[in-house]
């Protein structure tokens, strides 16, 4: 019986730079069959307009804050790797 596989939440807003890079590092970190994925606009929910602000785009892996701003394949990997042990 295998784990289930980690699950990221993309904190993000439309027109940001940054969480368009921290998407296609989600998306290829998915599409290895690391996690599953979801992206969620912060701007359509305003409690998490509140929360989040303008420090977008921030990554939850499994409901856990784990990256705000940026995050590299390789971070990105390692904290997969970490939440599967």
């Amino acid at each position: 019986m295998s784990a289930a596989l980690a699950h990221v939440q993309l904190m993000s807003r439309r027109e940001c730079c940054l969480c368009d890079v921290a998407k296609q590092v989600v998306e290829d970190a998915a599409a290895r069959g690391l996690c599953t994925w979801e992206t969620v606009n912060v701007d359509t929910d305003k409690a998490l307009l509140v929360k989040y602000g303008n420090d977008v785009p921030v990554l939850l892996i499994n409901g856990e804050k784990r990256f705000m701003h940026r995050v590299s394949p390789e971070e990105l990997h390692q904290a997969l790797e970490a939440v599967a042990c």
